[in-house]
């Protein structure tokens, strides 16, 4: 894993300058990605209709790494869920803010932010946490978990291999961290997830991990 809390908020930093510095290239006020990269976000409205099947009517969902507010903000507002995001970008806050103003957005750095206990039914992170520091990511399970009511959801994008790495992004120097899909699951489960599924989203030559969990409806608190 990585160094200590001095490196870990240089990686963190790498994160939130470069989204400053390319919000509008990485994806345009609809939510589509650059067509020079790899990304793709034509599933998006897939996953999250599939997570709308779990929830109640008007339920609280936090997208953790929301970025720009589109298009998983933005998708989750129009299936009538009351939404909170989080980013680090100061510049993608503001454009969600202009973006998806049903919702409320917030300029934090998830592995520092907190809220109150069983705030969500559900929380969404799509290829956010892999910009996390692995110490800090492993760390904020417990807390998502937290966050969440009981029996409450969990759908995030994780990594399907070990990888670290700065590469130019977009003409920035971007930092990523994540481990394989089976630690994923074992963290998941060390905190208090039970996952239910997890599949192969392909991106490129590679591709990442979607996984849903759901906490014990039972657990006391």
């Amino acid at each position: 894993m990585n160094g200590g809390e001095t490196e870990r908020r240089r990686q963190r930093g790498l994160v939130r300058s470069g989204y400053d510095a390319i919000s509008t290239q990485y994806r345009d006020d609809q939510g589509r990605p650059n067509p020079a990269g790899p990304e793709s976000t034509d599933d998006y409205e897939a996953w999250l209709r599939d997570l709308a099947t779990f929830l109640p009517p008007r339920a609280r969902v936090l997208d953790l790494g929301c970025g720009a507010g589109v298009p998983a903000a933005r998708l989750l507002v129009n299936l009538g869920f009351r939404v909170t995001g989080v980013d680090i970008s100061a510049v993608q806050v503001e454009r969600a803010r202009s973006l998806v103003p049903e919702a409320t957005f917030i300029h934090a750095d998830m592995s520092v932010w907190d809220c109150d206990p069983a705030s969500f039914e559900a929380i969404v992170t799509l290829y956010a946490l892999i910009h996390v520091p692995l110490p800090d990511q492993r760390h904020l399970f417990p807390r998502l978990r937290r966050w969440l009511v009981p029996g409450g959801y969990l759908l995030a994008i994780v990594g399907l291999e070990r990888w670290t790495g700065v590469e130019d992004y977009y003409g920035v120097q971007m930092f990523w961290d994540h481990a394989d899909t089976a630690t994923y699951l074992n963290w998941l489960e060390r905190a208090g997830f039970r996952p239910l599924w997890h599949r192969f989203i392909p991106e490129g030559p590679g591709g990442h991990t979607l996984v849903l969990a759901r906490t014990d409806a039972d657990e006391a608190r």
